[in-house]
């Protein structure tokens, strides 16, 4: 499904065209332990360091019998889903596969071994499995002697039915389980990362401590790293834009760009799923409620038509701003001389004598020195909104040349703030006029007029209307795909528009306004 309510894609003006758009990495000290404690054995399930899928894949838990928290199933198909375990250790090893059945399941399901024959060679053998029987068992697919690069059990939906990826356990031959094995050949300081491995990226064979460090900040640790054939220098290995740490915890190939590919068919590329923080492989994974993510294609010419490459874009300029707000507090209100709202001090009266007001009546005061006054009380508010005050009266010759409305509310800063708005009620009746423009952080309005003035004063209705917030400016650096998430935004529409600037500085047309509301 298209998460259409976080997604706004950007069309750029005809000079810069539409150049518009987790899980947590686990510690490995986390990781399931092996079957029955023992280090010669290693489980590589799901939620595993070197376990990638590639295709469609749904995760379940229906049935019982499954390795770790859930298993992974498609439907038969030709082979397009694949689903890999991989060990990066040289050794000898019984492999075993699990997996849950029910009489749909296929019964000529293969898993594919790579490993090296007596002569070093790299070679493959399909083990076919009837997966209609033993559920919820080790099932053997034979000794194997596995190679630290390529060496992987693979299984497809190449199938004539429902085919399973749960788990692999790799029990390494000639050891009892409470048997410590030998550190692999090559290996000095037994952190289970070789030595020619460590010499090649910098690390020291002589110390097992820094199997644990993460050299590149990517969320893999060194020994991650060299599971999952990853650099440990590199926090991207693969350039794609989105970190080892990610890719492998999502079940992504670390080793090749699959940034646009969309692994869990939400309609969210992989790359945009790691710039949003959600899941790569759950399609109900959601962008938080309060952001938006933006996507756009880079301009093809410039504003006199002549062509632009993307090579001479150097950044993007992104304006966005609230146009109005969502809750009690948002949209148009009016409040009359009728409303319980109202209130009056110190005498005045109703009146319906002229026309133009709003409501059945409108209160007017004499002329005086202020004892006499009128107040509007507003609640509900939403902090963080710019609101447009106006007034409304009725007009005469007799009107105030000079009636001043005080309106108080809570500034930015939290202060208490009054302003003031000085009015000629002889002429504008009928109709609203401005008096004034604010922003709050509070909840609560208060409006008063009174009666010290040149004439009699009118005290008909105001009316406040949300007027959206203040414009924000944000500089987006070039990257490999055009995207950028926009978080913590109120509630209430919001709009953006985007535009490129060359590596001269000239800038392009703004594209068009894109709209989205939040709730």
């Amino acid at each position: 499904m298209v998460r259409s309510k976080t997604v706004v894609l950007l069309s750029l003006a005809s000079t810069f065209i539409a150049g518009c758009a987790t899980r947590p990495t686990p510690d490995v000290g986390t990781l399931p332990p092996p079957a029955a404690g023992s280090p010669s054995e290693h489980i590589i399930d799901r939620e595993n360091i070197g376990f990638y899928s590639d295709g469609n894949w749904s995760i379940s838990t229906s049935l019982p019998g499954f390795e770790g928290q859930d298993y992974l199933i498609s439907a038969p198909g030709t082979g397009q889903n694949v689903a890999t375990w991989n060990l990066n250790i040289i050794r000898t090893f019984d492999i075993y596969a699990k997996w849950t059945s029910t009489p749909r399941r296929g019964s000529n399901v293969k898993f594919v071994v790579h490993h090296l024959d007596n002569q070093n060679n790299l070679v493959t053998e399909t083990v076919t499995v009837d997966q209609r029987e033993n559920p919820g068992e080790w099932f053997k697919l034979g000794t194997y002697r596995m190679s630290t690069l390529t060496g992987r059990v693979t299984v497809s939906d190449d199938a004539d039915g429902w085919v399973v990826a749960d788990a692999v356990l790799f029990k390494e031959v000639g050891v009892t389980p409470d048997e410590e094995p030998a550190p692999p050949t090559g290996d000095s300081d037994g952190d289970g990362i070789p030595d020619e491995w460590e010499v090649r990226y910098g690390l020291d064979p002589n110390d097992p401590s820094d199997a644990t460090q993460d050299s590149d900040g990517d969320g893999l640790s060194n020994l991650d790293e060299f599971l999952a054939l990853t650099d440990p220098t590199v926090a991207d290995s693969d350039g794609d834009g989105i970190p080892d740490g990610y890719e492998v915890e999502n079940g992504l190939d670390p080793s090749i760009d699959d940034a646009m590919q969309d692994a869990d068919g939400d309609g969210l590329a992989n790359y945009n799923e790691f710039l949003a923080g959600t899941s790569a492989i759950d399609a109900d994974s959601r962008l938080a409620s309060n952001a938006v993510l933006l996507t756009w294609e880079a301009p093809t010419e410039r504003t006199d038509g002549s062509p632009l490459t993307e090579d001479e874009i150097a950044r993007y300029e992104l304006l966005y701003q609230r146009t109005s707000s969502a809750g009690a507090g948002a949209g148009e209100r009016i409040i009359d001389n009728e409303s319980s709202a109202f209130s009056s001090y110190g005498g005045g009266r109703t009146s319906s004598g002229y026309g133009g007001f709003i409501g059945d009546n409108y209160f007017i005061m004499d002329p005086g020195s202020g004892e006499v006054s009128a107040e509007w009380q507003v609640y509900e508010l939403v902090p963080g909104t710019q609101y447009q005050l106006s007034g409304h009266w009725v007009s005469s010759g007799l009107r105030a040349s000079n009636a001043t409305y005080s309106y108080t509310f809570t500034d930015a800063k939290g202060a208490q703030t009054t302003q003031t708005a000085v009015v000629d009620q002889r002429s504008n009746g009928g109709s609203w006029q401005s008096l004034g423009n604010f922003e709050t952080s509070g909840t609560t309005l208060s409006v008063s007029i009174n009666n010290d003035a040149d004439g009699y004063v009118i005290a008909d209705a105001i009316k406040l209307d949300s007027a959206g917030g203040d414009e924000t400016t944000v500089v987006i650096e070039k990257a490999a795909y055009n995207s950028y998430i926009v978080e913590d935004l109120g509630a209430g529409e919001w709009q953006f528009k985007l535009r490129a600037i060359d590596s001269e500085g000239v800038e392009g047309e703004f594209s068009e306004i894109a709209r989205r509301t939040i709730e």
